[in-house]
């Protein structure tokens, strides 16, 4: 379906039953709403599921850059306002997650459950060199250097060996990109700051990073968690940065309970 919000043509998908609590799932960068699948398909006999693709993804619209952050969180607040969501679960995965930074610092109160996957609050290190390397590789040549090299950066070496048909899944998720999409995305990436304001989000919050994710290495999803007055903390091993679809059991072993402890008549 297409709903249009914040001035832009959004991609979503809506599962579960009308009375059912709200949950969001942000995706990560270079994927669609597809990345959730695993998930929906166990959680959408009790929650109402809100997925979208983000702006510049796969038939969402792009609107002129440069955007910041507090621009992709501003879609999530007007696809709510839109579908008559007073409030809502939340899930982010990478840049899924760092705009659920910016949800949470400037909509609180339209959170309930509070869960960052594979994210980080900063943009610095051997991070911020790639992501700064890849825009420009991509504005010059397009989206094949990101379909060659990021299956190989997203999943962790036993992974790809195990599961082959993940890499051929990702590399079809990136094509499904633009190069616009990609490029404005990953210039708001490089203006993530949100470290040092991390104290202010009280929300009851799970982070979730695999043990071998290259992008957001588990040490500052750690470090996240020790900022944060109300966070736990789970990592997952064997998992890289798609840690929901790399290892789904362990992942959802961790989401579930959490969602659920929100509402009392889930089973």
């Amino acid at each position: 379906m297409r709903i249009t919000a914040n001035g832009i043509d959004f991609v979503c998908q809506i599962d579960g039953p009308e009375a059912a609590p709200w949950l969001t799932f942000s995706n990560s960068l270079n994927t669609n709403f597809s990345l959730w699948d695993e998930q929906v398909a166990l959680l959408s006999d009790r929650y109402r599921i809100l997925r979208y693709n983000t702006r510049g993804h796969d038939g969402t619209g792009a609107p002129p850059g440069p955007w910041n952050l507090e621009d992709l969180s501003a879609d999530i607040i007007a696809l709510w306002d839109m579908l008559g969501i007073t409030s809502s679960h939340f899930v982010g995965l990478s840049i899924g997650g760092m705009t659920g930074q910016a949800l949470a610092l400037g909509s609180p109160e339209r959170i309930n459950a509070y869960v960052l996957a594979d994210t980080r609050a900063d943009f610095t290190g051997e991070f911020a060199a790639t992501v700064q390397g890849m825009i420009e590789s991509v504005a010059r040549d397009g989206l094949d250097p990101l379909v060659e090299v990021m299956p190989l950066r997203w999943f962790a070496e036993n992974v790809r060996t195990a599961q082959p048909e993940l890499v051929k899944r990702a590399r079809r998720l990136i094509a499904s990109n633009t190069v616009d999409g990609y490029t404005s995305c990953a210039s708001a990436m490089t203006r993530l700051n949100y470290m040092e304001k991390l104290y202010k989000i009280n929300l009851r919050t799970l982070l979730i990073c695999g043990a071998q994710d290259l992008g957001t290495p588990p040490a500052g999803m750690r470090e996240m968690a020790k900022r944060m007055p109300n966070a736990t903390y789970v990592e997952i091993d064997p998992a890289g940065h798609l840690s929901n679809i790399e290892n789904p059991i362990a992942f959802n072993a961790a989401l579930f309970p959490f969602l659920d402890s929100f509402n009392p008549t889930a089973t």
